[in-house]
C-alpha cells in the first residue's frame, strides 16, 4: 500500500506544471489634443487721417491705406476690425460683429442679441430676423427689389425706369424720384415736399435742401481743387474737416452726411428714400445698407 502511494505521489510531482499566462496591464490611451489653429485678425496700420474741429467737437478718424476706416476717435474710441477686406468687428462702447458666409453677410452679433440674414436660391436677400420688425423681401423677374415689409402690415414698393434706376417709392405717400444726366439721384419729389441733392466735383454732395432741412444744409469744400477741407453749414453743425489726402476726406464727409443727415429716421431699420440714395451714391446693396444701422453709430452726432 504504501508502495502505491509513493508511486503516486511521484506521478503527480513530476507531471508538467501549466503555466498560467500573465496579463500585461493595457498600455495607456493616450488621447491627443488638436487645437484649433487661432485665427488672429490682420490689424491694418492707420496711414492716413482725417480730422473733425467744431464745435464741442474734436475727433479723429484713423483711416487704411485704401480709405478703409479703421479708428474714430472722439469722447470715446471706436475701431474697425477687417477679415479679407470684409468688416469684421466695430469695438466701443457698443460692439457689433458682422459674419459672414461665401462672402454674403450672414448675421451681426450685437452680443445680447443677433441679427440674421436669409437669402434664397439665387443669393437674393429674402429676410432679415432680429431687428424690432422682421423684413421680408420681394423682387420682380429681374431681380431688383420690388417690395421690403415690415412685420404684418407696414410696407414699401418700389417701381423702376427702364435703365433700372428707382423711379418711385410708395409708402402710405408716394415719392417719385429724379435724377440728372449723369444718374445721379437729384430730387426725391412727395407733392407736399421734397427733398433736394446737390453736387459739387467728383459728384461729391454738397447740399441738401428740403422741409426736412430748414434753410439747408451746405458741405463747402475747397479752398482749391483737389480740396483738403469741408466745412458743413447747418443750423446746429459747424464741423470743419481736414485732410492731407483728398480720398480720405471724401469718405469721412460721405459716411458723416449719410449717417447724419440723409438716414434720418434712426430708429427704422429700413427707409425707402435712404436706401435709393444708398445704391445709387455709394454703389452698395441692401445687405450693405441695413448694415449701417451699425457702422453709422460711431458718426452720428
Amino acid at each position: 500500500m504504501k508502495k502505491i502511494v509513493f508511486l503516486l505521489l511521484l506521478l503527480v510531482a513530476c507531471a508538467p506544471v501549466e503555466e498560467v499566462p500573465v496579463s500585461e496591464p493595457p498600455a495607456p490611451v493616450v488621447e491627443k489634443v488638436v487645437q484649433e489653429p487661432v485665427v488672429e485678425k490682420f490689424v491694418d496700420p492707420v496711414v492716413r487721417t482725417v480730422k473733425q474741429s467744431g464745435t464741442n467737437k474734436n475727433f479723429v478718424y484713423g483711416l487704411s491705406g485704401d480709405n478703409r476706416v479703421l479708428r474714430v476717435e472722439k469722447n470715446v474710441l471706436w475701431e474697425f476690425v477687417y477679415e479679407k477686406g470684409l468688416l469684421s468687428e466695430i469695438k466701443g462702447p457698443e460692439s457689433f460683429e458682422f459674419l459672414y458666409d461665401n462672402g454674403k453677410l450672414s448675421s451681426i452679433d450685437l452680443g445680447a442679441t443677433k441679427i440674421f440674414f436669409d437669402y434664397d436660391a439665387r443669393d437674393r436677400l429674402v429676410e432679415v430676423r432680429g431687428f424690432k420688425e422682421t423684413l421680408y423681401m420681394e423682387y420682380d423677374s429681374w431681380d431688383r427689389l420690388r417690395r421690403v415689409k415690415r412685420g404684418a402690415s407696414g410696407k414699401t414698393d418700389f417701381d423702376y425706369y427702364e435703365d433700372g434706376g428707382i423711379k418711385r417709392i410708395s409708402h402710405g405717400i408716394v415719392t417719385n424720384v429724379f435724377y440728372d444726366d449723369k444718374f445721379r439721384v437729384r430730387n426725391f419729389d412727395a407733392d407736399d415736399s421734397k427733398f433736394i441733392i446737390g453736387y459739387w466735383r467728383d459728384d461729391k454732395v454738397i447740399s441738401l435742401t428740403g422741409r426736412t432741412f430748414g434753410r439747408g444744409l451746405l458741405v463747402s469744400y475747397g479752398p482749391d481743387h483737389p480740396p483738403f477741407e469741408a466745412k458743413v453749414i447747418f443750423e446746429s453743425d459747424d464741423s470743419v474737416f481736414s485732410s492731407a489726402d483728398t480720398a480720405a476726406l471724401y469718405g469721412v464727409v460721405d459716411d458723416y452726411v449719410f449717417c447724419n443727415y440723409i438716414r434720418r429716421l434712426k430708429d427704422v431699420s429700413f427707409d425707402g428714400v435712404s436706401y435709393a440714395f444708398f445704391v445709387n451714391y455709394f454703389k452698395k446693396g441692401l445687405p450693405e445698407y441695413l448694415a449701417m444701422n451699425f457702422v453709422c453709430v460711431p458718426y452720428e452726432v
